[in-house]
């Protein structure tokens, strides 16, 4: 009988230096291998009590420009999409990682240096065994101009997304992928975070975009990308809503099997459909899964509790 998949972290801790985007602070990360059944748990090391949270959907407080993860002590972690993105694309399943500020760093606005570090470290398979939920059943999310929703897939995490600004630079772009750990390094990981010059100073006085620069974000003023070498690749923009889709569904606490279809989703409504998922126990299963059926694209079901521990 072929083995099934097992969870997987790091082999030796990740170091981590940068400017968070928001608060537009020095931040430190430091990312370590973590036992079976962990998950991915954050340390604010700079807080003496009550300072770890679970990188969970049920820990999401605000999504406002960016996912926030809180503890009932209210100590939170912000702009975490791109770092959970990455550690999605590898399956990682535990890792503490430790922070000295409230803000992710935001590097280079994507998840590339996330994924060239997680590679450099490398990943390792453990005891446990790796669960997976299988969507079973549609669920949709729909307001007058969003939408979002997950519906059955084989052995993978399709993505479809399509985007509509309205913009000269950003019209009806549209994009599809299945999520592995390849596709997402070399298509979804380099695409970075993108805004508008005129809504900065707006933003800045809500106390967000403090870090934001041509360092780190794609920058749009009217008909022209202030970036000096452009965009990395033409439909940018898009594959950047992708990657904040791949780090909010991981959130799930498992890597999900399933279809998520987009039309100007963001955060907010990432996290609702994961809270409807949950609510609708006959919309999925927990699964195992050996790495033939993953290749096969054929999906066997084994016996594993419902319920999904908080």
């Amino acid at each position: 009988m072929d083995s099934l998949i097992k969870q997987k972290t790091i082999k030796k801790e990740i170091l981590i230096k940068g400017t968070s985007l928001h608060r537009g602070k020095d931040t430190k990360l430091k990312i370590l291998p973590a036992k079976e059944n962990t998950g991915i748990k954050f340390i604010r090391t700079d807080k003496k009590r009550n300072n770890i949270i679970q990188a969970r959907w049920n820990n999401v407080t605000d999504t406002k420009m960016c996912t926030v993860i809180s503890n009932r002590s209210g100590i939170k972690v912000s702009t975490i999409e791109h770092l959970m993105a990455a550690i999605a694309s590898y399956q990682i399943n535990n890792l503490t990682i430790e922070i000295n500020e409230s803000e992710v760093p935001i590097l280079d606005g994507s998840s590339k240096q996330f994924c060239n570090k997680i590679e450099k470290a490398g990943v390792v398979n453990q005891s446990k065994n790796q669960k997976f939920i299988k969507i079973l059943n549609n669920i949709k999310l729909k307001s007058k101009h969003t939408y979002a929703s997950l519906s059955p897939s084989k052995n993978n995490l399709k993505v479809s997304f399509n985007i509509d600004f309205q913009h000269p630079l950003i019209k009806n772009e549209r994009y599809h992928i299945q999520i592995n750990k390849n596709n997402f390094k070399n298509e979804i990981a380099p695409a970075r975070t993108f805004g508008f010059k005129k809504e900065h100073k707006k933003l800045k006085k809500l106390g967000l975009a403090n870090g934001a620069s041509l360092e780190n974000c794609v920058v749009i003023n009217r008909n022209k990308i202030l970036n000096k070498n452009g965009l990395r690749y033409d439909n940018e923009f898009v594959r950047h809503k992708v990657l904040d889709v791949c780090g909010d569904l991981y959130l799930a606490g498992y890597p999900i099997l399933g279809h998520f279809k987009g039309y100007q989703s963001g955060h907010y409504l990432n996290n609702q459909l994961l809270r409807k998922l949950f609510q609708n126990k006959s919309a999925f299963a927990m699964v195992n899964m050996t790495l033939k059926q993953r290749e096969e694209t054929n999906i066997i079901a084994m016996p594993i509790p419902n319920k999904i521990a908080s």
